[in-house]
This record gives structure tokens, sequence and C-alpha cells, in this order.
């Protein structure tokens, strides 16, 4: 086998699958010029005036930037064939060189070779294989280069072309002139399609089905709205923070736009289309093969069953899969995606990102940033991309581009732990004690609580929190025994940190209640933020407390309670920055 400078140590299939994948890409953005093109034509209908001829211009730029975009891809699925060819090539006329030394005695040492000749006859063999050896690595050397510039031409023009758009992908701009808002629900018939807008304000828009004449009505703020069975439903919400619901059952697929404001967004069970466009939004697909886009700000997003498409955008969102085989795609900055079951395919993309995988087998790739991946149950690959990465995974999973790889054992089941709330809440929990399964620091805190569970008399309870006057909580308590978590699993924007953390803090809190460490008298010590609040507050944060009574010593973290199994604990595992308050 070729060594020292005979072995280009390559790997040209790994440039094979990345060739293979972006043409993939073009061809899939090819189809959707003519779709686009299509239904966007069809929008226009009678519509005459300004926002029409600016709409149609829209159209236009729209249609010609996807085929550009057609070409940019296929200019890289090109640069990356030519490159692995050279590499095969070069690769193979290297072998070729080596045979012609290696019956010539030799060591090699850390990759590298060092000749013993017998005689000058085979000193001229070692020198010439040197001289070939050198001649084909300068030659694939410049083939190299000229195919990274044209890489890196081609994936300018493509990053020039998304640059383009993205202010109108996540919807902080419309693109064209919209016409202006109402305070009335404006109704637009396009041949099969119904389009529903909303009023400028904070609209409650609810669509049914009967079930026996397939008749839909649109109820928008308590007025309804008949649409004959089988045409194609489209409620646009406007400005203003909406609320969108679909019924559940009869498999219609809906569009659901929330456009401006913080909107809730609840598909049902057909292949329904849900984008939250511009500010924070929360998005409950529902089952069926939905595309879910969160757009700009911090979004919710949740797949629920069938095989979803997910995209987090711009901003710092929470992205769930659950059931069926779903692409969880981040966007920009630091995201959470969570795959559930099912064979989940993550990709984090820019920010330092965390990605579980959850049960299946699974594709996690982190993109750029310092990645935590969490590949759980199944035979996963993990590829970490750009950045210092680390991998949480089972012996057997594949990593690549990884820093820092962790191998642990996930244990079978959850045993002890019993989740009260509807089937969407239940499988929402499931994913996260999965993820927590696939985490070393979480391992510890399950087996800890799981231990006092069979152990008996202690017993967890995880319930739904409900709690109107005080929404954006969650919390723990016990009666001695029995200890109850009421879980808000939409608390997103934890201090920054995804919900799962929310959910860890309360454990550590039940950690306190079954060792006998929790501190409940209020907390006077040196941070005067935290004054007031329960000491064991600060405990389950992993903050100093006056562990010793002794006011003159300095605070510490409870010696008694393990820093790992704190928020802050879970915090430095994940990446995240910690708290360094508890009210605050």
């Amino acid at each position: 086998m070729a060594s020292g400078i005979w072995d280009l140590a390559a790997r040209p299939e790994t440039l094979d699958a990345a060739a293979a994948a972006w043409l993939d890409m073009a061809e899939r953005v090819d189809e959707s010029a003519t779709s686009v093109n299509n239904r966007a034509s069809g929008v226009l209908g009678t519509w005459e005036g300004e926002s029409a001829t600016s709409y149609d211009a829209h159209r236009r730029t729209l249609v010609t930037s996807i085929d550009e975009a057609t070409n940019s891809a296929a200019r890289v699925s090109t640069a990356l064939q030519r490159a692995a060819g050279s590499v095969r090539q070069a690769q193979s006329q290297l072998d070729s060189s080596w045979a012609g030394v290696a019956d010539v005695p030799s060591t090699v040492s850390a990759g590298s070779v060092t000749f013993q000749p017998r005689d000058d006859a085979e000193s001229a063999r070692v020198q010439a294989a040197i001289d070939r050896a050198t001649e084909v690595r300068a030659r694939l050397d410049a083939e190299l280069a000229e195919d990274a510039a044209a890489l890196t031409a081609a994936t300018d023009a493509w990053n020039r072309t998304a640059g383009e758009w993205a202010s109108v992908a996540d919807g902080t701009t419309d693109g064209f002139t919209v016409p202006t808002g109402s305070h009335d629900v404006g109704i637009v018939v396009v041949g099969d399609r119904v389009i529903v807008n909303g009023t400028d304000g904070d609209d409650d828009i609810s669509i049914s089905v009967d079930p026996v004449t397939g008749v839909q009505t649109v109820t928008v703020n308590g007025t309804s709205h008949t649409v004959p069975a089988g045409q194609e439903v489209v409620v646009r919400g406007g400005d203003g923070n909406d609320t969108i619901t679909v019924p559940q059952g009869g498999g219609v697929s809906f569009t659901l736009i929330g456009s401006g404001g913080r909107d809730n967004l609840t598909g049902g069970d057909g292949n329904d289309t849900l984008l939250g466009l511009d500010d924070d939004d929360n998005i409950d697909a529902g089952a069926g093969d939905d595309r879910v886009s969160g757009g700009a700000g911090q979004d919710y997003l949740n797949g629920q069953g069938g095989n979803d498409v997910v995209s987090g955008g711009e901003g710092r969102d929470t992205l769930y899969g659950l059931s069926g085989d779903d692409l969880l795609v981040g966007g920009a900055e630091q995201d959470y995606l969570e795959g559930g079951t099912g064979n989940d395919t993550l990709s984090g993309g820019h920010g330092n990102d965390i990605l579980s995988g959850g049960d299946g087998d699974d594709t996690l790739r982190g993109g750029s940033g310092d990645d935590v991946s969490y590949a759980g149950r199944g035979n996963d690959t993990t590829q970490g991309g750009t950045g210092t990465d680390t991998a949480n995974g089972e012996a057997g999973d594949v990593n690549t581009d990884v820093e820092s790889t962790v191998t642990i054992e996930i244990p079978d089941g959850l045993a002890g732990i019993t989740i009260e709330g509807s089937p969407e809440f239940v499988e929402r929990v499931q994913a996260d004690l999965q993820m927590l399964a696939s985490s070393p620091e979480g391992q510890q805190m399950i087996a800890n609580l799981q231990g006092h569970i069979a152990d008996g008399p202690d017993t967890l309870t995880i319930r739904e929190y409900h709690n109107p006057a005080d929404p954006d909580n969650s919390t723990a308590s016990t009666d001695g025994t029995n200890s109850v978590i009421n879980y808000n699993t939409r608390l997103d924007d934890f201090r920054g940190a995804p919900p799962v953390v929310v959910l860890y803090h309360e454990f550590a809190h039940v950690y306190d209640y079954m060792n006998g460490t929790f501190e409940p008298t209020p907390y006077n010590g040196d941070d005067t933020t935290d004054h007031g609040y329960k000491t064991g507050e600060r405990q389950a944060t992993g903050l100093p407390i006056d562990h010793d009574n002794d006011p003159s010593t300095p605070e510490v973290i409870d010696p008694d309670h393990d820093f790992g199994l704190t928020e802050n604990g879970i915090r430095d595992e994940m990446g995240l920055p910690n708290r360094d308050h508890y009210g605050q």
C-alpha cells in the first residue's frame, strides 16, 4: 500500500456525495421554477393597479433568480466532480509510481517513508519515483486550485442570490408593493384557490370542514365565510398577533401565513404549509407531511406527525420534528433542533447550534459554528462542519469533521417518570427525555431520579403547565413524596436556552427534593439581584450559596448538588451561556 508522498490520504467519495447533493439541489430548484411561476401567475387574475404591476415584476425577478440558483448549484456540483476525478487520477498515478519502488527496503513512520536502497540501481529508482510523485502532486495542486476557484465563484453566486432574497424569505420585507392593510377581512378567489386576508389587528381565525359535504368554513373574529368543497384555502393573518387554527380530521390541506406580528399557527392532519414570516411565532404543524418556516424572529416550530420539512430562518429558533422522517434546517444564529422519532436529517446552519437526533437512523450536520450534537439511538451519522464541534453518540455511530467525540451508552426506557397531558404534550416531553438520555449530564440526572423512584416511595409526574396569570413559567413542587413538574414546552427563550433546559431546571429541584438537599429559606447573600428568592432556586441554577450557614466564609456552589445536575451544568455541556442570576 502506498505511503509517504505516494499516499494522498484523500476521500474522493465525500466529494462525490457532495457533488450528488448539489446536483439534486439544482434539479429540485429547477423544478420549483415552473411551479412558482404558475402559482404566482395565477394570483394576478384580473388584479390591476400599482400593486399588481409591482407584484408581476417581483414574480419575474424571482423566477430569474431561481434560474440563477439552479445554474449556481450545477456549477458547484461540476467543480466537486472535477475535484474528485483529479484526486482519483492522481492517486492512481502515485500508486503506479509506488509500485516501482515497493520492493526496495524501507521503513514507514508517522506517514513518512525512509528507503534503504541496496545498490545504485535501487537508489536511482527511488529518486525517479520521488520525482514522479512530486510532479503528480504539483499537477494535482494546480488542478485543485482551478476547481477551488470555480467552486468559490459558484458558491459566491449562490450566496449572492440567497442574500438578495433573504429579507423576503424571512418576512421582514415584501418584495413588492403590498396593498395597504384593512380593518376588514378580504377574500380573493383565484381559480380553485380562495385567499382569506385577515385584518391589520389581532385576528382569531379558525377553519372547519363539514365531514359530509366537505364545505369549508373560515371564521375570522366571529364572522364566518363559506368556501366550497375542494377549493384550496390560503389564510393570511396580516399585521397583528394572529391565531390561526385548522381542524384535525378530514385530511384537508391548508396554507397558513402569519405575516407580521407574533402569530400562533396550528395545522391539521393534511399536508399543510405554515409560514410565520416576521416576528416571533409559534407553529404546531399537526399530522401530515407539512412544510413549516419560521422566517425572521425567534420561533418555536413543531412539525409533529408526518414527514415534515421545518426551517427556522433568521433568529434563534427551536425546531422539533417528532414522529416521521423529518428535515430540520436551523438557519442563522444559535438554533436548537430535535428530530424525535424517525430517520431524520438535521442541519444546523450558521451559529453554535444544538442538534438532537432522537430515536432512528439520523443524519446530523452542524454547519458553521461550534456545534454540540446528541445523536440518540440508532445508526447515526454526524458531520460537524466548520468550527469546534462536539458529538455525543453511541459506539458505532459515524462522526466526521468533529473535534471532540463522547461515546455514551443510552439506557433503555424512562421507567418511573409519568407524563400526563394531551398526546401532543406527551410526545414533546418524551422527545426532551430522550435528548437528556443521550446527554452525559442528563443521563446522570435521570438515573438519580429513577433510582429514588425505584426504591420508593418517591414519584415524579410531568404535567402541562397552564396558568394564564403567569403564562411564561414552569414549576416544580413536592408533598414530601410525590414530585410534580408543571412544564411549559414553549418556553423557547429561557435566558437564551431551549425548552429542555427549563425541564432540566425543574429536574434539579426534584433532585434536591428526593435527595433531601432543597433549601427553602430566602437567599440574602452576595448576589443582591437574587435577594428574596428561595435559596433552592440558586441551587437548581448552579449558583453559589451560603452552604455552611456561615456568612464569613465564601459562597460556593452547593457541594451536595453536583454542578452537572444543575441548569448551568447542562448549559455548559450544550455550549450555552451560563445564567449569572436566578432573578434576571
